[in-house]
């Protein structure tokens, strides 16, 4: 019986380095995740019933460019619009990346 808990706990112990190595791959996954969350864009369109919506939803517009998307910077504390025409060139320069 000795045996068979020395043997468990050693087992127990050697796997102690591989749940620590997956917790961190998961919590940086997580934070990655976040990261690409806390930079949303929604495509609007320029009317005033959109922009109300939007503000009520999300507690302010603010329209921005293609190249704010996708340039490193910090977070963003609400999702952001753009136009349809800022959403082609968005899709551009994410296709020449």
């Amino acid at each position: 019986m000795r045996t068979l808990i020395c043997v468990l706990a050693l087992a127990a112990m050697s796997a102690l380095p591989a749940f620590a190595e997956q917790a961190t791959s998961a919590a940086s996954r997580a934070s990655d995740a976040s990261a690409r969350a806390a930079r949303t864009v929604y495509v609007c369109d320029a009317s005033a019933m959109t922009k109300r919506a939007f503000a009520r939803q999300f507690g302010s517009v603010e329209f921005v460019k293609a190249e704010a998307v996708v340039a490193k910077g910090e977070a963003w504390s609400s999702p952001k619009c753009m136009t349809a025409n800022e959403a082609r060139r968005l899709k551009q320069l994410a296709s020449l990346r």
